[in-house]
């Protein structure tokens, strides 16, 4: 499939030292084109672990490795993505020297050394390939040296992202029912240095947050999808909530804006749905209506190409039935995140948030009768 694209102007905004506004450089008229396909992975005599979708999984790209994370059974599931088979399976231990338990695993990401990083409440694990825990950073205890956080102000661990899980990238604020975005932090654990950069940047995001109170208390929160991640040398920031992109250079204590038009969809949210519910019923409620709104996905870098991808969504029509039927867009961006296109995808196929990019293609986990399968995408941009 091949669609002509056109071309769209970038604005980008400089939030630095009182920056004045810049505007990017002019983009090229490219077309998107992509081939589409859909694999099974051989579990053997293993049944895989899909409870949440893959949600709790990372890739190791050299290795061509995925991990994925049972947090009940306190297992991984190692699958080898070129042979699309079952690889290995790894026992890690609740208690003990070695011992990742006392708090929910809500995340894992995976290092160059094959070392795991396991994300809690609590803090940061970071076991080695042999299963032996190198450590355990619980945040709240630690004694940073530099900036210093409020009392009701907490890091963000869902939100960490790093490249040698030694400096981490995130957010902080206030967290739980009445979680606030108040800016971001850079920290390192072995010399225990935290450097804070307020910003107020991410406070529109708030605007589009379910909140669900019985009796007069909080009981849940939908916000929205906010991320931080690191890019070889890029710190960019997203959320599902714009089309837009913020860089942030820790040194400098700077940050970058980017806005990005799309013919496709909406640009933002609008915000047509129930803020408040007061019941299980009411919040379902409210979620569907918010669900048929834009919602952008994550960046995702292909090294190959020095280009990202993204996709979003958006729904195009309801069905007698009332199912959503959503259009997905794919987008392309250059090196220097300009955008150079977008085009859509076949309603058919539900590909929004892939989950990696990986041999020329972006993967999405496909759930076929608790089977582990993918659906892939392999695009492409040219003159």
């Amino acid at each position: 499939m091949m669609k002509k694209l056109p071309i769209y102007l970038l604005i980008l905004t400089l939030f630095s030292c009182g920056g004045d506004p810049e505007t990017s450089k002019a983009t090229r008229d490219l077309e998107i084109t992509y081939e589409i396909d859909t694999v099974m992975v051989d579990p053997g005599d293993h049944f895989f672990f899909v409870q949440y979708g893959l949600g709790m999984s990372d890739v190791d790209k050299r290795q061509k490795l995925l991990y994925n994370f049972n947090n009940q059974d306190m297992k991984m599931e190692i699958i080898d993505l070129e042979n699309l088979k079952l690889k290995e399976l790894r026992q890690y231990e609740k208690e003990g020297p070695n011992g990742i338990g006392g708090g929910f695993i809500m995340r894992i990401q995976v290092l160059p050394d094959e070392s795991v990083l396991f994300y809690d409440f609590v803090g940061i694990h970071h076991v080695a390939k042999s299963g032996e825990k190198l450590a355990t950073y619980k945040l709240e205890e630690i004694a940073w040296e530099g900036d210093n956080l409020l009392d009701e102000e907490e890091i963000d661990v869902a939100s960490l992202d790093t490249k040698d899980g030694k400096t981490f990238y995130g957010f902080y604020g206030a967290q739980g029912f009445e979680s606030e975005i108040k800016g971001m932090a850079n920290f390192n654990v072995e010399n225990k240095s935290l450097k804070l950069f307020p910003s107020d940047f991410l406070q529109f995001t708030s605007s589009y947050d379910i909140s669900f109170e019985m009796n007069g208390g909080g009981m849940a929160k939908a916000p929205e999808q906010n991320r931080i991640r690191v890019f070889e040398d890029e710190i960019l920031i997203t959320t599902s909530a714009k089309n837009q992109l913020w860089q942030w250079n820790s040194e400098l204590d700077s940050l970058i804006s980017r806005s990005f038009e799309s013919q496709l969809s909406s640009n933002s949210k609008k915000g047509n749905f129930p803020m408040l519910a007061s019941s299980p019923e009411e919040f379902r409620e409210a979620m569907k209506e918010k669900n048929k709104e834009v919602s952008f996905g994550k960046l995702i870098y292909a090294p190959d190409k020095n280009t990202f991808w993204r996709v979003h969504r958006e729904m195009d029509r309801l069905t007698a039935g009332d199912t959503i039927i959503y259009k997905n867009i794919l987008t392309a961006f250059d090196s220097e995140i300009n955008q150079v296109g977008e085009t859509l995808l076949p309603e058919r196929v539900n590909f929004f948030e892939p989950g990696f990019y990986l041999d020329g293609m972006l993967w999405k986990f496909l759930n076929i009768d608790d089977e582990v399968a993918f659906v892939r995408v392999k695009p492409s941009i040219s003159e």
